[in-house]
């Protein structure tokens, strides 16, 4: 980390500004990289001779910002940069979002199989439903996992739907092209949560690491509920745009 530029401490800009656009410079010009640790409060204090709460409140923002994550223990990182996605807004497949983004991607299918019926599924899709395909699938871009999402399908929607290649393939279109369902709509509710365990097990999160949590209902034309799914998306690498207009 160079900080080649000073603080000027005769400006009206408030000092920690002053050090949190300097750092927020380095980052930009590629001399601090995604994952690279910041010179700790104190030497930052004595580089700047400033105080280290100033220092904190600086360092504080950029966290906040997303710029920089702390780890316990470890120090203060320069975060990888997040992905911006809009299918809060639009249905569109994984597949096809990063596609539109020139963003390479990867998933991996770690559960295909039958499951049958719950309280829990059937307060979603009603009691006309036996079983279900229960999909689980890890979603990278980039090499990074960024989102574990556990499905449920009615099997007499898509019977065949378990011997289905979801590796490669879009389920959405999966669903289209295969079995002639007509995809409407979908409600999404989103949620900030803790990552259990597991789910930090695969996302390569730490324990005790945030997560968006989103829960998808996707609707077929008929309104007949077709889909469940369960998402937990990393905190540090994603975030969601939504456009609202009057």
């Amino acid at each position: 980390m160079l900080l080649n530029d000073s603080i000027n401490k005769e400006s009206p800009l408030p000092l920690y500004y002053q050090l949190k656009e300097l750092i927020k410079k380095e980052i930009e010009e590629g001399k601090l990289t995604p994952g690279e640790m910041i010179p700790s409060e104190r030497d930052l204090g004595e580089r700047f001779e400033i105080s280290r709460p100033t220092v904190r409140q600086a360092i504080n923002e950029l966290v906040n910002e997303g710029i920089l994550n702390r780890k316990k223990g470890l120090g203060t990182f320069v975060a990888k940069p997040k992905i911006s996605q809009q299918f809060l807004e639009n249905l569109t497949s994984f597949q096809n979002e990063m596609k539109a983004k020139g963003l390479p991607y990867s998933t991996k299918v770690i559960e295909q199989k039958e499951v049958l019926s719950s309280p829990e599924l059937e307060s979603v899709f009603g009691e006309g439903y036996s079983s279900y395909i229960f999909i689980k699938r890890l979603r990278y871009i980039k090499d990074n996992p960024v989102v574990v999402v556990s499905t449920y399908i009615p099997k007499q929607l898509a019977p065949d739907l378990i011997n289905a290649d979801l590796t490669n393939a879009s389920l959405y279109e999966t669903l289209q092209l295969n079995y002639n369902l007509k995809i409407q709509r979908a409600q999404r509710v989103m949620e900030a949560v803790v990552a259990s365990d597991e789910d930090a097990k695969w996302l390569e999160l730490e324990k005790v690491s945030a997560a968006m949590f989103i829960k998808t209902t996707g609707f077929l034309e008929d309104n007949r509920i077709f889909e469940y799914s369960l998402a937990r998306y990393r905190g540090d690498l994603t975030n969601f745009t939504v456009n609202l207009s009057i």
